[in-house]
């Protein structure tokens, strides 16, 4: 059974999105039974015959926790299931059968990190508890898999773990975006978009994504006379953070720096990067972003900031700039904007980084090694 509860956007719903079709081509020795929240974009996607949604929740927190410790238990014995495969995010306690849990949660493993530093006090106390949960929920399963070794590992060390519990599967670039992909309504909206130097930040509003600082660096770009650049976000345009980011734009000057094109669909994302001539990750902390995977696979130069985990996913296949340092960004910008050379350089080295990636297939089919060799480890301690 597949848990995606969990999932509502951003880069998770992708990898899910790739998961279930990948599943459908190389999964057919087995039988998958999902479960999604009620109106989720799951409900959409076309399934082969060994796959079928058997249930939606309703996207509430008291219905999602009564269906994980209670709710469950009826469903896994009427479709008699092995195990349950939680893509990303807390698994399911009421089970009673064994839990494989994806964890893309890296900041409960790099407390060095004030990755909720910028929340007021009580908003961060919130987030802290709510990370106390979701670490229990990932120490309490029967598997975890990180996205990279550095994480394994760290969850081993600081938690003590049973290594043999403990794995990690390296992040793909996702099959619905690829240099061959064509998604016809989002390439329409992208017509639309500004002229000038147009530089993605293709993510939903996440205070650790530190998308507020585009317009710090707007503003010292503005300063410094370099008035063509466009900043091309993905915010839903309807909650207070968007607001706050485009009125604070408006009152340093810089609007015309900001361009929101909004949400845009998994299918879609190729047609933006198709559509800009750079992209930005300025976060504090990922496990692994699709950002990273996708600008390669798209040739577009990615910007991301100078911290060690970014060199060690990335290694020459990005250039750097100082954290949160809107000068370092903008010297950096104007940099790749006037020198072909550095933007080729950058864009080879990306495509070297992603060979030594797995495909979509090859991530899938770990995946699918892991879950068959837990389900019979389970099924010989029995």
């Amino acid at each position: 059974m597949v848990n995606l509860l969990p999932l509502k956007t951003g880069g998770g719903v992708q990898v899910a999105l790739d998961f279930l079709r990948q599943a459908a081509m190389y999964g057919v020795n087995h039988e998958w039974f999902i479960v999604v929240r009620k109106d989720s974009q799951f409900l959409n996607v076309e399934l082969s015959d060994n796959m079928q949604i058997v249930y939606s929740v309703p996207d509430n927190l008291l219905a999602r926790l009564y269906f994980e410790y209670f709710g469950c238990k009826s469903l896994i014995q009427q479709y008699e299931v092995d195990a349950v495969y939680t893509q990303f995010g807390p698994h399911w306690p009421g089970s009673g059968v064994l839990n494989i849990a994806g964890c893309a949660y890296s900041n409960l493993f790099y407390p060095e990190l004030d990755f909720w530093g910028k929340l007021p006090i009580f908003k961060k106390l919130l987030k802290k508890i709510i990370d106390s949960q979701r670490l229990k929920r990932i120490l309490s399963a029967d598997v975890r898999i990180f996205e990279t070794e550095d994480l394994a590992q760290r969850a081993i060390g600081q938690y003590g773990l049973d290594p043999d519990t403990v794995t990690f599967v390296r992040a793909a670039v996702s099959s619905l975006v690829s240099e061959e992909m064509v998604h016809e309504s989002t390439a329409e909206k992208c017509e639309n978009l500004p002229a000038g130097y147009k530089i993605l930040l293709l993510s939903g509003y996440h205070p650790n994504k530190n998308i507020e600082f585009l317009v710090d660096v707007a503003e010292v770009l503005k300063e410094q006379k370099v008035d063509n650049i466009r900043f091309v976000l993905t915010l839903p345009e309807d909650i207070p953070s968007t607001r706050n980011l485009l009125h604070r734009a408006g009152q340093l000057g810089v609007a015309s720096y900001i361009y929101n094109f909004g949400p845009v669909p998994q299918e879609g994302c190729c047609e933006l990067y198709r559509s800009c001539d750079a992209a930005v990750l300025p976060s504090t902390l990922e496990s692994f972003s699709n950002m990273i995977a996708e600008s390669w696979a798209m040739k577009r130069p990615l910007m991301i900031s100078d911290l060690s985990w970014c060199r060690s996913l990335c290694g020459d296949g990005a250039l750097y700039y100082k954290y949160l340092d809107a000068y370092s960004m903008a010297e950096v910008i104007k940099k790749l904007m006037v020198d072909v050379s550095v933007k080729q350089f950058t864009i080879e080295q990306g495509d070297k980084e992603l060979q030594k990636y797995p495909t979509s297939r090859d991530r899938f089919l770990s995946y699918l090694a892991i879950i068959e060799k837990s389900v019979r480890a389970k099924q010989v301690s029995v």
